[in-house]
Formats: C-alpha cells, sequence, structure tokens
C-alpha cells in the first residue's frame, strides 16, 4: 500500500498541490474572528476543522486542511519536519495591542482575566469544565512569535487593520498565498452555514456577551483603555516591564509615556 507520501509527490507531478492553512497567535488575539472569515470563502477549497485543532495532528494528511489553535504558534518549530506530504503552508499569525489581549476574558472561562504576561487559562479535561492557570502567556507566545516571524510562508495580521479594513487583509492574503477566495470578508456573517467556529455544543459559551464569532465585523479597538482596567494595566506593565517592549516592536507605542498616568494613579 503507498502512503500519504508516495501519494503526494504522484498528485504533485500531475500538477495537483496540496495546502496546510495554520492560523494561530495570541489568545483573545483575533484568531477565531480571522478563522470564520477564511471558512466562509475557502469552504470549497479547504477542510475546516472544527473547536481548537492542532495542526500536529493533521498535517500528514493528505488533501488541503485548515486549522485554528491560538498556541500553535509555540508549535512551529517542527512544521517542516511534519509536512511529510511537502504541502504548501499558509501560516497566518494573528497580533493585537496587547493591552487589549490581557484584559480579556474567554467566553467559556469568563471568571478572571484569560491570559497574562506569564500564563493563560486552559482546560484540563476535554468536557471544558475544568481549567487552570497553566497555559502559555503573552512573554512565551511573543517569544515564539519572534522567531517565525521571518519565514516567507508567515503572515503577520494586526487585528485592529482586520476590523478596520478585512477586505484588503483580504487581498493581501490572496496575493500572498494565491488563494480561491469565494465572498468576501466584510460580509461573513452573512454566511452563517459556512462558520467553522462556533461556541456551540460541548462548547457552549458561559458567558454569551463575549461571543462575536459570526457577527458582523465591528471596528472595536483599544479596549483597554475603560478606567475598569486601570488596576490591571498597571500591575501587569510593573511585574512585566518586557511588555513595553512588546508594544513598541509590534508599533502600538513609540515609547512608555502613555504609562505615565497609571504610575502617577497607582503611585
Amino acid at each position: 500500500m503507498w502512503g500519504s507520501g508516495v501519494i503526494s509527490r504522484c498528485l504533485k507531478f500531475v500538477g495537483v498541490n496540496q495546502s496546510q492553512l495554520i492560523v494561530c497567535g495570541y489568545p483573545r488575539g483575533g484568531t477565531s474572528l480571522l478563522y470564520n472569515m477564511l471558512s466562509t470563502t475557502l469552504s470549497e477549497h479547504f477542510t475546516f476543522t472544527s473547536f481548537e485543532k492542532y495542526y500536529i495532528y493533521l498535517i500528514h494528511k493528505l488533501g488541503n486542511i485548515a486549522s485554528k489553535a491560538p498556541l500553535d504558534i509555540n508549535h512551529l518549530g517542527p512544521v517542516d519536519k511534519l509536512n511529510v506530504n511537502n504541502k504548501s503552508l499558509v501560516i497566518i499569525v494573528v497580533i493585537r495591542d496587547i493591552r487589549d489581549i490581557i484584559t480579556s476574558r474567554h467566553p467559556i472561562y469568563n471568571d478572571e482575566y484569560f491570559i497574562g504576561y506569564d500564563n493563560s487559562y486552559w482546560p484540563t479535561n476535554k468536557e471544558l469544565t475544568k481549567w487552570a492557570y497553566v497555559g502559555s502567556g503573552v512573554i512565551e507566545i511573543t517569544n515564539n512569535i519572534f522567531k517565525v516571524r521571518n519565514r516567507k510562508d508567515v503572515t503577520i495580521i494586526r487585528y485592529e487593520d482586520l476590523v478596520s479594513d478585512p477586505d484588503s487583509i483580504q487581498s493581501e492574503l490572496k496575493e500572498r498565498y494565491e488563494l480561491p477566495f469565494e465572498g468576501v470578508f466584510s460580509k461573513y456573517h452573512e454566511m452563517q452555514h459556512k462558520l467553522a467556529y462556533k461556541y456551540e455544543g460541548k462548547y457552549q459559551a458561559s458567558d454569551t456577551s463575549l461571543v462575536l464569532e459570526g457577527s458582523q465585523v465591528v471596528n472595536k479597538q483599544a479596549r483597554w483603555r475603560a478606567s475598569k482596567f486601570d488596576k490591571r494595566i498597571y500591575e501587569q506593565f510593573t511585574q512585566c516591564p518586557e511588555l513595553f517592549d512588546i508594544l513598541i516592536e509590534f508599533g502600538y507605542e513609540k515609547d512608555r509615556s502613555w504609562f505615565e498616568s497609571y504610575r502617577t494613579k497607582f503611585n
């Protein structure tokens, strides 16, 4: 019996190319929104996996397969070795102002801030009933983004750009990867039956007000500026000054002057 590698080489020989689409980045950073935009416009060309499927369990399979798991950003080191079928890789990393990320709560686990500089909450059982603060935090994730950002098959997308002009982001992806889109990102919410990522069934949200997947794109940015988050912002950046460098590196700030009002308030 032929292995998948042999089959893949035969397919490529006759002009059939296979692709693996991987969406990852910061938890609470916009990966779900992008994934649903992709699933509604590429469903005829990729098999879109559902809730939080890691690419490492999919890339060896034949066919065009798409997956979304934010923490796959930590698993991209061996991606070329795991790509036994020599697929074309489409790796999209979504970033966001980390002040919005560290002030975010999760639709399923909404009792605490979901992610900090050190760790994030993550389910410890398949039923998603038990969570612990053991997942990767902003610092680890950012370091892994830095490791892959210069790969030719990696595109880094800012959440803020995605919600302000989704169709321009789609055009950028189409040009870079030659993706055969059908429909436009800005109208993804009109194709509910094609949404790949939904909080339903055993993934039912505890707080439905936090579920935006499938909703019309709203250009909501800089939530962190609300005064109710002041203490959270102050504590995180005081405990981990590396967060200032991340903001500057990704172009969200030019220096640390924005933080002076927090120092004044809490000192």
